[in-house]
């Protein structure tokens, strides 16, 4: 088992690279060690998957230190749950802005069909002295997605951005997470999704 130590610098070793790569922010992020009150707070266990069930590998508290863009793909204001939501404000996100085909990004973020159909793009802004949990993603089995023949491996260049309680962090002026009206949000094109359909 690797020690905090250790995967402190592995982290600083993958956020180095991927933000060299343009896949996480170097500048604007800070790590959290265990000893701070806020570390718990970013629930690294709730972000935390096992092989073949999703989530992240390692998770890596870190503390903004710069208001930054965030993104989210989603399901579209049409699909509600059985409370009347939609998956517009969930607890999964990325630095990235969107770029490729809708299913590489499946590939890079390790999202099952069954979870969202992400057709739908949302930008917000995570403000300055949020504390969220990043990571590598961790594999998907088919048993996990349900779905002959989709299955996704770990990923360790794509760092996953896990948001806990984001519907709780938004709708306030001065909120964590602040995100324009809806209508601001996008139904991309499943070939190019950083383009309107």
């Amino acid at each position: 088992m690797r020690t905090w130590t250790g995967r402190l610098c592995l982290v600083v070793a993958a956020i180095t690279f991927a933000g060299c790569a343009g896949r996480v922010p170097l500048r604007g992020l800070e790590l959290v060690p265990p000893a701070d009150a806020s570390y718990f707070v970013a629930d690294p266990g709730g972000a935390t998957g096992v092989a073949g069930e999703g989530k992240v590998i390692w998770p890596y508290v870190v503390r903004l230190t710069k208001d930054m863009p965030v993104y989210r793909l989603w399901a579209g204001p049409a699909v509600l749950d059985a409370d009347g939501r939609t998956s517009r404000i969930g607890q999964w996100w990325t630095f990235d802005p969107p770029a490729g085909t809708l299913a590489s990004f499946r590939r890079r973020y390790e999202v099952c069909e069954k979870w969202d159909t992400l057709r739908w793009v949302a930008q917000c802004t995570l403000r300055r002295g949020s504390v969220v949990v990043i990571g590598p993603g961790q594999s998907v089995s088919e048993q996990t997605c349900e779905k002959p023949g989709e299955s996704y491996p770990p990923n360790g260049r794509n760092f996953q951005l896990y948001i806990h309680d984001a519907w709780k962090r938004t709708g306030q002026s001065d909120s964590e997470l602040s995100c324009p009206d809806v209508s601001r949000d996008y139904q991309n094109d499943p070939r190019d999704i950083s383009k309107p359909y």
